[in-house]
This record gives structure tokens, C-alpha cells and sequence, in this order.
């Protein structure tokens, strides 16, 4: 990708949050969603395999409540951008320029940041640590009645969490070597 001006890296994250939300609002599946608008506004495959992949990852693993599906997902669109492709490769895109603080490659050190930052806004990675940080009530999803008042009561909530997410996962796209 060229080097873009502010403005411009700017009206990509606006678009890769809009996306998010607005996937996640009509369709359901945090993970997918999230993954799908970073997808397509990076352009970083065609393929629809990684998408399929991400499919059970909605409300923490098929309503498990564990991993944040939207956390999930970004960082499978993060892999996608600067992944190895096979192990011949270095698991990141920068192994040799290393960060003399932490001693871990630079693009590892920013996928820390982006963990921490989301750690830090919802005080885990769980689908549980997000309703406990951000509403009123933790809900059992896997109870079907409690799932359907959650989505209900917190389906756009839980729509612009996934374009938060997805912004975050684009500025640490767009600040990391690609492959």
C-alpha cells in the first residue's frame, strides 16, 4: 500500500469502522464482520476461506462467551496483512528489526499495544469482560431468552464495538510491515 497523508489514513479508518459496524448491525458475527471490513478496505484476498473460518467466533465462540469474536476476527485480518505464508518464512514480518525495550520484533510489539488496548477499554478479551465493561448486566448467551433481550438491548452496542475493534486492527495494519 502507498504511503497515504493523515487525511487520507484517516477516511480509511473512518471507512474500515463505518463498515464494521454497519456489517455487524445487519448481519450478526462479530468475527466475521469485523474481519470482512478489514478485508475488503485493505483488499487482502479474495478468497473466502478466512472469512468461512471466522464464522462460529460470534459472542465469545458460539455463545460461549469466551474470546471476543470482533478481537478474533481483527487479528485473523492482522495475520492476513503480514502473515507468514509458510514456515520458511520468520513469524513476523520484521524479525531481524527488534525493539530494544521488549527484545520482540517491531510488528509484534504493535500487535502487544493492540491486545493491551483492548485489554485496557474492556478489561479482558472476553465476550463477558466486554458486557461486564460496557453494559449494565452480563448476559448468558448460550440461554436463548437471555440472547435474544441481549441483542435486543445491546445488538448496536455491540455493533459499534466491532467497528472499534476493526479501526484499532486497521491502524496496526497500516503501521506494520505486509506480506
Amino acid at each position: 500500500m502507498a504511503e497515504l497523508s493523515q487525511d487520507e489514513k484517516n477516511e480509511l479508518l473512518d471507512r474500515v469502522q463505518q463498515k464494521a459496524t454497519s456489517y455487524q448491525f445487519e448481519f450478526r458475527g462479530c468475527g466475521q464482520t469485523a474481519f470482512y471490513a478489514l478485508q475488503e478496505v485493505f483488499n487482502l484476498s479474495d478468497n473466502t476461506d478466512a472469512f468461512k473460518a471466522a464464522n462460529f467466533l460470534g459472542y465469545g465462540i458460539v455463545r460461549e462467551m469466551d474470546i471476543c469474536g470482533a478481537f478474533m476476527g481483527a487479528i485473523m485480518a492482522i495475520g492476513l496483512a503480514a502473515g507468514r505464508e509458510t514456515f520458511d518464512e520468520p513469524l513476523y514480518p520484521d524479525a531481524k528489526d527488534i525493539d530494544p525495550a521488549s527484545g520482540l520484533s517491531k510488528s509484534a510489539v504493535k500487535i502487544r499495544e493492540f491486545y493491551q488496548r483492548f485489554v485496557d477499554k474492556y478489561g479482558g478479551t472476553t465476550c463477558r469482560a466486554v458486557q461486564e465493561n460496557s453494559f449494565d448486566k452480563v448476559y448468558e448467551l448460550a440461554d436463548t431468552r437471555q440472547s435474544a433481550v441481549f441483542a435486543e438491548m445491546h445488538g448496536e452496542d455491540c455493533a459499534e464495538i466491532a467497528g472499534q475493534v476493526a479501526r484499532w486492527a486497521a491502524e496496526v495494519i497500516l503501521e506494520i510491515p505486509r506480506r
